[in-house]
C-alpha cells in the first residue's frame, strides 16, 4: 500500500470510529443498556485503534483492510441499532400477531405488503420466516399465501444472489486476497450446488446469507434460479405444514433437547451431502440437463410447426431448421 492510501484508510477508521462512540453514547443516554454491554462496546476501540496503528506504521495491507471494514461494520451497526431501538422495530413483529395486525391495516393491498415483507425477510429484515408465513396463514389462507411467499422469497433471493456475485466477490478478494479465493473456490467446486440446495429446505439457516453465499460460488444465475424454483415453494410448504408442531415444541425444558436433535439432524445431512456431493452434483447437473435438452427441444418444435404453416417463401428462408 502507498503512503497515501495508508492514511486515507487511517482517517477513515478514525472517522467511522467518531461515528460509533457518538451514536453509542446518544443511545446509552437514551436507553436502559445493559452494563456490562456498555463497557464491551466501548473497549472495542482499543483494539481496532491498536490494529489500525501497527497496519498502517507496519504497512501490513490486509490488516488495514480488516481493521478499515470492522470500524465502518461497528458505525452502520451502531446507528441501526439506535433506530431499531428508537422505533421500537423488534417489539413491533416479534410475534404472529403483530405481524397479522400490521398487515391488517392495509385492508385490500394486505397481499401486496406481505409480498414486500417476505422479500425484505430474504433481503434486509432480519425476521423469522415462521413468524410472517404463520401470520400470512392467519390473514390470507395456506394457499394465497403459498403465492405471495414464493413471489417474495424468489425476488429477494435473486436480488440477494447478485448483490453476492456483485460485491461479494470483490469483497472476499479485497480482504483475504485472490489466491485465497482460488482456494475457496476450487475447494468449494462440485459441493456446492448440493450443500447450499440441502441448506435452503431447512428453514433456520440464514436465507439472506445463504443466497449471497451461493453468489460468491462459481453457480450460474440459470443453476442458482433454478434451485430457488425447487427449493424455495417446497421449504414454504413444509414450513406452513409443520409450523404448528415447531411452535408446540418448547424453547425451555424438554424442548431444548429435541430442537438440539433436530438442528444436529440437519447439519449431519449438511455433511453428508458434503462427503458424497460428488455423486450428487453429477445427479444434480444431469437433472439440469435434461430440462435444458427439453427446453431446446420445444423451442425447435415450435420452429419447425411455424416452418410449417408458412406460406411465404421469404419467411421460410429466413426461419431457422
Amino acid at each position: 500500500m502507498t503512503l497515501r492510501s495508508r492514511y486515507i484508510s487511517l482517517i477513515t477508521v478514525f472517522i467511522a470510529l467518531i461515528v460509533y462512540n457518538i451514536t453509542l453514547l446518544y443511545t446509552f443516554a437514551k436507553f436502559d443498556i445493559n452494563f456490562y454491554i456498555k463497557i464491551i462496546s466501548l473497549v472495542l476501540n482499543v483494539p481496532i485503534l491498536i490494529s489500525a496503528l501497527t497496519g498502517v506504521i507496519g504497512n501490513y495491507q490486509q490488516c488495514v483492510r480488516w481493521v478499515l471494514s470492522i470500524s465502518v461494520l461497528l458505525a452502520l451497526t451502531s446507528i441501526c441499532y439506535y433506530i431499531v431501538l428508537k422505533f421500537d422495530l423488534i417489539s413491533k413483529f416479534d410475534s404472529t400477531e403483530k405481524v397479522q395486525a400490521f398487515l391488517s391495516k392495509y385492508g385490500a393491498y394486505a397481499g401486496i405488503i406481505f409480498v414486500i415483507v417476505q422479500f425484505l425477510q430474504v433481503t434486509i429484515i432480519p425476521l423469522p420466516a415462521a413468524i410472517t408465513t404463520l401470520a400470512g396463514v392467519a390473514l390470507f389462507g395456506f394457499w394465497p399465501t403459498f403465492f405471495y411467499s414464493v413471489i417474495g422469497t424468489m425476488i429477494g433471493s435473486m436480488l440477494a444472489f447478485y448483490l453476492g456475485r456483485k460485491f461479494g466477490v470483490k469483497l472476499i478478494i479485497w480482504l483475504f486476497g485472490k489466491n485465497s479465493y482460488d482456494k475457496y473456490v476450487k475447494f468449494t467446486q462440485g459441493k456446492d450446488k448440493i450443500v447450499l440446495t440441502l441448506m435452503f429446505f431447512f428453514p433456520f439457516f440464514p436465507d439472506d446469507l445463504l443466497c449471497i453465499v451461493a453468489g460468491i460460488t462459481d453457480m450460474k444465475y440459470w443453476q442458482f434460479f433454478i434451485i430457488m424454483l425447487i427449493t424455495r415453494p417446497l421449504n414454504i410448504l413444509i414450513l406452513e405444514g409443520a409450523l404448528k408442531g415447531f411452535a408446540a415444541i418448547p424453547l425451555t425444558g424438554y424442548g431444548i433437547p429435541i430442537w438440539i436433535a433436530i438442528i444436529a439432524v440437519a447439519l449431519i445431512a449438511v455433511v453428508l451431502a458434503f462427503k458424497y456431493s460428488n455423486k450428487l452434483e453429477k445427479a444434480l447437473m444431469s437433472f439440469f440437463d435434461k430440462i435444458s435438452s427439453k427446453i431446446k427441444k420445444r423451442e425447435k418444435f415450435k420452429l419447425k410447426e411455424i416452418y410449417s404453416q408458412s406460406k411465404s417463401c421469404y419467411d421460410k428462408r429466413n426461419i431457422i431448421k
